[in-house]
């Protein structure tokens, strides 16, 4: 699945062996600044239409207000009456409101224009009444609680009408107009601003019938009718320039080009955008020139030319900061956020929009807030994350709700059966695209609309209804035409073009593939330039053109590699990697079939770990240097709150079980993930504000003649590729390279490993799952197993796979050879100089004192103080193995021993744990996110985790694993030893003592593991008690 600017992109089954093809899917809401207009009371200010998701960056309301409404009171020759002074006051209050708010400070704009209102009516003061109810009114609004905002425009309504102030009548009803207009409301708004107008008219109000005339056109343009938008405007603009209204003037040029801009005129639009900005620099309307400049840039970014859209983002930010216009700053960001995942860096997009979602935020713009929610969501589809899709989408929709933007509701609920479509609910995801499809036909969303019929017809696609899936393609794609929205274009054609493949009409999907290839690389969007070439080789694939197909995936897949190499942080490239692994299968099954064996293992590698290797190759960051405040604050904050619950949940679990309170702790264990997943996306927007990531380089990986330059003579590399129909395996040595197919698929080698997992019969050393993995991945490479040590790269489930105790019935693979394993053999580069000098420095800690109810390692104190006393030195154990020693010793170590108990945490594996003994600093629980800030560079050459399910861990379809194991290897060891399950205590200490004696008696690691396990097996012969534990990274 790959999506940008809202357009999904979905990996599909299209036969009967559910051969991937990469749908398009419907557009989300991008964020552009373009400002919809309408008339405040006497504090007249006007606000332009926004395309798309709003995000208002108004022009200050009441920048326009005129304070000879309120002149100064000074009284001479007399003492001030009691009522002067009251009124006096009143006036003061106001006025001090009116510039709270043009600070942005609306809460207390509210609270001075409430003590203002009280005194108004004392004195009966029914202007100053009035007024103020529509100042009230206006802060409401603008915080986006719009119940509010109608409640006092309607009580300001009254008033005027009682007073008989004709033109502040008009205002008043264009207010209320302006609400409902917000709300979704567009008829009732229609009704208010046709009041206005008339009222306007009937007492020769030029201006203000101006005003409302561009009300009215913004109605228009929110139910998408252009046309009708455009009378109005035209009607409104020769009048602001008879009554020398140079402000209105710009700001209706400017409304004018967001008309053509939705009509896909984008030239014309440029056309009153630079019309516009002349005249808003000349009346030193600074924010409404940023906000022309936004519109400017809008359009670049349509038009397919991103970096100038940039510069004018990169123009209207600093006019933003300068006026103290938060909400025009946040604005900006998302825009910058939308130009970065158009050309597809979702990293870059989700620091702009991590930037924009506090600043709206504190300024309680709730309608922003939700936009950038929403945007942010996006982004972690994007990339493959749909559950911290789901997060952010159901934060949004309860904003949407809340300020009742209908629209945006709607999208909230298409966007998130986009998400229920991925993890396999498509009838919930068609709930969800009903919903939103209903939405926007009533609100009269026409491009949204189209998204929705995408998303809808991609749904009776995958229910094998192609003729229905047809008719709402070809629906969406006259509705993207219509509006000149080229990337919704694109992804109908790509869409129309599947279902043309699935019904056998090829040359016609053909045609339509590469009408969206032609589009996507005119507007610069390498993801969807990515997918059609996938989808060309895809086409060609089937029809047997072999070569065609080769060469349209490679194509393909140096677009999304061009992507994943401008990330930098881990978890954002991995996930994304994972999206992307369906074509490398495809070309790396192509590339075996045609003999290119070592172009396939090119591909191989570049398909594998390639976050781990960017990581791996980089020197050691500190994500915090530099970190603003505020961020370490939060950390602080959730590390203390984390660290309650768990001491809430033990003292739950403390007690006798048929005591236990499940609906606490059950909230209490929910209360910790919801935390966790904060924890961890904060973690993401340290490391997207750290120099130190952003100077990260993607590193090619190693070709095949430097792989073998890197073997010596006497160790054989065997990796693995696993696909769903069979494996593949390459067999390199220093001088050879084979290859053998294997005829083992995913789903027969997963069901031997869960049953050889059960571990419920132990007496049998050569259990028959392990006779029959040997027999299908070891005995066809037998021939080409010459030398005495064997370095394996597993994939997919083989992850889990004990190699050493692969058996033929008599001899293990451990019997014949020395066994370690790599992420990639491209780790093989990297391994020469993360070794150190050899020292005999350990530090060991056993049987830690912990809280939770774990059991107890009754031999992991003796274990650490046997394992200590080899290397003449005292181990740590019990209160003394702390969190702490770890912390502050290990970087003198050259060998970290940990007997303790390890916790694999599926949910959040950046929180699985080692569990160590609290103190005063820290907790004890050394976690995986933790462990990569270990500095392990300097002495560190081995760390033994004698501990349990210190080798698990959640295993992408991109092949990085996130572990115990692999975080030790990022800070810093070239060399870690753990266990694929829970071990056997006494076991695993006479495993640990004999291979620290090997170790100290000169062997090399990996064969030091080896002598160890054949040691035991005499007193423990099943490989459940030996097995557990593999060398990963430096095996000597």
């Amino acid at each position: 699945m790959k999506q940008f600017l809202g357009v999904r992109l979905i990996q599909r089954g299209v036969s009967l062996k559910s051969i991937p093809l990469t749908r398009l899917r419907g557009l989300g809401l991008a964020l552009t600044t373009i400002l919809w207009f309408w008339a405040e009371a006497p504090l007249m200010a006007l606000e332009e239409i926004t395309e798309g998701e709003r995000l208002d960056s108004r022009s200050n309301i009441l920048a326009s207000y005129n304070q000879q409404d309120f002149g100064s009171h000074i009284f001479f020759g007399k003492e001030a009456s009691a009522s002067d002074v009251l009124q006096a006051e009143a006036e003061r209050l106001f006025k001090q409101g009116v510039r709270q708010y043009r600070a942005s400070q609306y809460r207390e704009a509210l609270q001075f224009f409430q003590q203002a209102l009280p005194i108004f009516r004392q004195v009966r003061d029914r202007v100053g009444e009035a007024t103020t109810l529509n100042g009230i009114g206006l802060v409401y609004n603008t915080i986006e609680q719009p119940q509010q905002a109608l409640g006092y425009f309607n009580q300001a309504l009254i008033v005027v009408r009682q007073v008989g102030e004709q033109v502040w009548e008009a205002d008043t009803l264009n207010n209320l107009g302006g609400v409902y207009q917000t709300i979704g409301q567009p008829q009732q708004a229609l009704g208010y601003f046709n009041q206005a107008l008339s009222i306007y008219k009937a007492v020769d109000n030029r201006s203000g019938e101006a005003t409302t005339l561009n009300n009215i056109g913004g109605v228009y343009q929110t139910i998408e009718q252009p046309q009708q938008a455009l009378n109005y405007y035209n009607k409104a603009l020769p009048i602001l320039r008879q009554v020398r209204d140079r402000s209105g003037e710009a700001t209706t040029l400017n409304n004018i080009g967001v008309v053509y801009q939705a009509i896909g005129q984008p030239q014309q639009a440029l056309n009153y955008y630079k019309q516009a900005l002349p005249i808003r620099r000349e009346v030193r309307n600074r924010t409404g020139e940023a906000d022309t400049l936004n519109n400017m840039g809008v359009v670049y970014q349509a038009i397919g030319q991103p970096q100038q859209a940039l510069d004018y983002f990169n123009q209207a930010l600093p006019i933003y900061r300068e006026v103290g216009n938060r909400a025009g700053e946040a604005t900006s960001f998302n825009n910058m956020g939308e130009v970065y995942r158009v050309i597809g860096q979702p990293q870059q997009a989700l620091g702009y929009y991590t930037q924009a979602l506090p600043i709206l935020r504190e300024v309680e713009n709730r309608r922003g807030e939700a936009a950038t929610l929403n945007n942010l969501a996006l982004i972690y589809q994007a990339i493959g994350q749909p559950q911290q899709a789901l997060d952010y989408f159901n934060q949004a929709l309860p904003i949407y709700r809340e300020v009742g933007n209908r629209a945006g509701e709607a999208t909230s609920f298409n966007n998130m059966g986009e998400v229920y479509r991925v993890i396999g609910q498509p009838q919930q995801a068609l709930d969800y695209y009903t919903q939103a499809l209903t939405i926007f036909r009533q609100v009269g969303a026409r491009t949204r609309e189209a998204a929705s019929l995408n998303n809808t017809g991609a749904i009776y696609a995958d229910l094998g209804q192609p003729q229905q899936a047809l008719n709402y393609y070809n629906q969406a794609l006259n509705i993207s035409k219509q509006a000149g929205i080229r990337l919704g274009e694109a992804a109908s054609l790509n869409n129309i073009g599947e279902v043309y493949q699935v019904i056998g009409q090829p040359q016609q999907a053909l045609d339509y593939y590469t009408q969206a290839l032609t589009i996507s690389r005119q507007v610069g969007e390498r993801g969807r330039e990515a997918t059609a070439l996938n989808n060309i080789g895809f086409l060609y694939e089937n029809q047997g053109n072999t070569t065609q197909a080769i060469d349209f995936y490679q194509r393909s897949i140096e677009g999304t590699e061009s992507i994943q190499s401008e990330i930098q942080i881990e978890e954002l490239k991995s996930s994304f990697a994972s999206g992307q692994i369906n074509t490398y299968d495809r070309l790396i099954n192509l590339l075996w079939n045609q003999g290119d064996f070592e172009t396939a293992f090119n591909y191989v590698e570049r398909a594998k770990a390639r976050a781990f290797l960017d990581q791996f190759a980089n020197a050691q960051i500190d994500i915090r240097a530099g970190a603003d405040s505020p961020l370490l604050e939060r950390e602080r904050d959730l590390q203390i709150q984390i660290a309650a619950l768990r001491q809430q949940l033990l003292e739950l679990r403390n007690k006798p079980q048929n005591q236990w309170d499940e609906e606490t702790i059950e909230e209490v264990t929910t209360q910790i993930e919801t935390l966790q997943k904060e924890y961890e996306n904060l973690l993401t927007q340290l490391k997207l504000q750290s120099q130190e990531t952003a100077e990260l380089v993607s590193v090619d990986v190693a070709s095949l003649a430097e792989i073998q330059n890197l073997l010596d003579d006497d160790t054989t590399l065997v990796e693995y590729f696993v696909t769903e129909e069979r494996t593949l395996a390459f067999i390199i040595t220093h001088n050879s390279f084979q290859t053998v197919p294997l005829e083992v698929g995913k789903e027969q080698l997963t069901k031997e490993l869960k049953l050889f997992y059960d571990f419920s019969r132990l007496n049998n050393p050569h259990p028959a799952e392990l006779k029959q993995l040997h027999q299908w991945l070891i005995a066809p490479l037998l021939p080409y197993l010459k030398t005495s040590q064997l370095s394996i790269v597993p994939h997919s489930i083989l992850h889990y796979l004990p190699f050493a105790a692969l058996t033929d019935g008599q001899t293990y693979l451990s019997d014949t050879f020395i066994l370690s394993k790599l992420p990639s053999a491209s780790t093989l580069r990297y391994l020469p100089e993360k070794r150190k000098p050899k020292t005999d420095t350990l530090l060991a800690l056993g049987n830690p004192t912990i809280s939770e109810p774990l059991g107890i390692l009754h031999y992991a104190k003796q274990e650490a103080e046997t394992v200590a006393r080899l290397f003449n030195t005292d181990a740590l154990t019990d209160k003394g193995a702390t969190e702490s020693a770890v912390r502050l010793q290990s970087q003198q170590a050259g060998i970290l021993h940990l007997a303790a108990h390890g916790q694999y945490n599926p949910l959040a594996p950046l929180f699985s744990t080692l569990h160590l003994a609290s103190d005063a600093q820290n907790d004890g629980r050394l976690e995986v996110h933790e462990i990569y800030g270990l500095d392990l560079t300097a002495a560190t050459n081995l760390v033994v985790l004698s501990a349990c399910q210190t080798n698990l861990g959640e295993l992408s379809r991109g092949d990085e694993v996130v572990a115990l194991n692999r975080a030790f290897l990022y800070a810093g060891t070239p060399t870690v030893m753990a266990s694929l399950w829970n071990v056997d205590d006494k076991a695993t200490g006479l495993l640990m003592e004999r291979f620290y004696t090997y170790l100290k008696a000169g062997m090399g690691k990996a064969e030091a593991l080896q002598q160890a396990q054949k040691d035991i097996r005499s007193q423990f012969p099943h490989p459940y008690y030996w097995a557990a534990f593999s060398i990963t990274g430096d095996g000597e």
